[in-house]
């Protein structure tokens, strides 16, 4: 039971981190940006909100992973607070604390797992700093879907989960005119809904 509420927690924290990949916009293509603006700090944010969550049909596993290698710093960090409320269970708090290659393990493992997802963000607010060079990025984000849960009898079970985050995450530009995530700090709260 516990991998599933893990998972669950991942998932939601996968829409926090959906700042993480770039401004390539899917279509393959490199596009470099000589600097970080609200315009396209908000076209990030609202792709890979699409592409962390696995809304992306076009995107197989391999395409997802090789997305955020190129688009997470190779030290980002990624941290989050998760607030589970469980019917019949104690609510639980957990921290989690993920590297850049630990973050894609369960971004694919989510998209393996999670069935009828959908992911939409807010964003809250975007302060470019350094000369477009970095950016804070305050957002909400709001996640349900159904996921596998391991019952009493070692059945699996299918139940309907929803999760908002709040997150604030740091934006950078590379060397290489890439927009990147440098780190995320989000809070999480999941609740078991009556139905999807």
């Amino acid at each position: 039971m516990g991998k599933s509420f893990e998972l669950l927690g991942l998932a939601t924290f996968n829409i926090f981190i959906a700042i993480i990949a770039a401004t390539t916009f899917m279509s393959g293509e490199n596009i470099g940006v000589s600097k970080l603006d609200r315009s396209n700090v908000t076209a990030f944010i609202n792709e890979v909100t699409q592409v962390s969550g696995g809304l992306r049909e076009d995107m197989d596993p391999y395409s997802v992973a090789m997305y955020f290698k190129k688009h997470i710093k190779e030290d980002g960090k990624f941290v989050s607070r998760i607030d589970y409320s469980i019917p019949d269970y104690p609510e639980t708090t957990r921290d989690l604390e993920m590297d850049r290659e630990t973050y894609i393990s369960h971004v694919l493992q989510v998209m393996k797992d999670f069935d009828k997802h959908e992911a939409a963000v807010r964003i809250e607010n975007v302060e470019i700093m350094n000369d477009g060079r970095a950016a804070l990025v305050v957002t909400t984000n709001y996640e349900r879907g159904v996921i596998p849960v391991q019952g009493i009898m070692g059945d699996a079970q299918m139940l309907p989960v929803t999760g908002t985050s709040f997150c604030e995450q740091e934006v950078v530009l590379s060397d290489k005119k890439i927009i990147q995530m440098a780190e995320a700090e989000c809070k999480t709260n999941i609740a078991f809904a009556d139905a999807y």
